[in-house]
């Protein structure tokens, strides 16, 4: 009966040691698995800062653009309504 037993030990440690060896690996990949994906995620991250940078400047050109506009229209306006106050004031 121990000859019986001492077989059923020994053919059951491969199993029993594979077991764990599988885990450490599985786990081991994940691992790796995740690196690569913070990695990418780094590198996608650092190249849309770098594009924020040259969207912030033509945002900045914009609104001084638009500012400028305003002050222009403002004044276009400002003529206009001295204009219409000059011939209002010469009809009375």
């Amino acid at each position: 009966m121990s000859g019986a037993i001492i077989a059923a030990a020994v053919g059951s440690a491969a199993a029993t040691l594979a077991s764990p060896l599988a885990y450490a690996n599985a786990r081991a990949a994940r691992q790796e698995s995740g690196r690569a994906n913070a990695a990418g995620l780094t590198a996608s991250v650092r190249c849309l800062g770098q594009a924020v940078g040259p969207t912030e400047a033509a945002i900045g050109r914009a609104e001084t653009g638009v500012s400028e506009l305003c002050e222009r229209v403002a004044c276009l306006e400002g003529r206009l309504d001295e204009r219409a106050s000059r011939r209002c004031g010469a009809d009375r």
